[in-house]
């Protein structure tokens, strides 16, 4: 479950969505890392794009947290196991 997991996180986007205003105008980028790099993608102003990224950054944190619980369990788990024998 813990590499489904993983697999998920990786195809989905990471970062976060910085909006920034230019005269009376607001404009949407996607900014990540990518190594030491910090990467700023160009989204634009259209909304339907923004939001359609924002939930795939969102599943992204949900998943994270599911693996995150998932080996806190698994180390419980194994402490149990390996106490009791």
């Amino acid at each position: 479950m813990q590499q489904e997991y993983q697999n998920k996180i990786n195809q989905l986007p990471k970062g976060t969505i910085v909006k920034k205003k230019i005269g009376n105008h607001e404009y949407y980028y996607h900014k990540y890392r990518n190594g030491k790099r910090t990467v700023t993608d160009y989204i634009g102003r259209d909304q339907k794009k923004v939001e359609g990224i924002r939930i795939e950054l969102e599943k992204r944190k949900h998943f994270k947290k599911m693996l995150s619980e998932l080996k806190e369990e698994n180390k419980l788990i194994d402490k149990f196991l390996g106490g009791g024998v």
